[in-house]
């Protein structure tokens, strides 16, 4: 739209808005990754303590195996214990990081685009338009 013809924007000495905004820039720096990277690192540590308890697990076995001392057992049932709870730390882990997701993503196709049409001109002017529109539609 011509700015001469915007009798408002003159009046009040508004320059035209300009179509090209920069609002999908904005709305990217505002979505940070940083729940993304903190479950990428959370994910890593958690497999790292579960090979490492089973690689320890393995040794203990052995140890307590050739000593035959209770308190081998008991470490060794410890490290068990604490292996099956970095598995069930993985797997909330995997939960939450679903719901951070869900919780992030538009309901639907819709919400991902927002569009708004601003008609300036006289109530005469819309319906040339919106005539124009039906003129155009009807001879396609």
């Amino acid at each position: 739209m011509d700015a001469n013809n915007d009798p408002i924007g003159n009046a009040l000495n508004l320059a035209p808005m300009v179509a090209d905004t920069k609002v999908k820039e904005i709305v990217a720096k505002a979505h940070d990754n940083s729940a993304k990277n903190d479950f990428e690192m959370a994910r890593a540590n958690i497999h790292e303590v579960i090979q490492n308890g089973l690689n320890a697990i393995d040794k203990l076995s052995q140890v307590a195996d050739a000593s035959q001392h209770p308190r081998a057992f008991e470490v060794l049932a410890k490290l068990m214990d604490t292996v099956v709870t970095a598995n069930k730390d993985l797997l909330e882990l995997q939960t939450k990081i679903r719901d951070i997701d869900a919780k992030d993503a538009p309901t639907n196709e819709q919400a991902k685009n927002i569009t708004n049409n601003l008609f300036v001109g006289s109530t005469s002017d819309l319906q040339k338009v919106i005539e124009n529109m039906k003129n155009g539609s009807q001879s396609s």
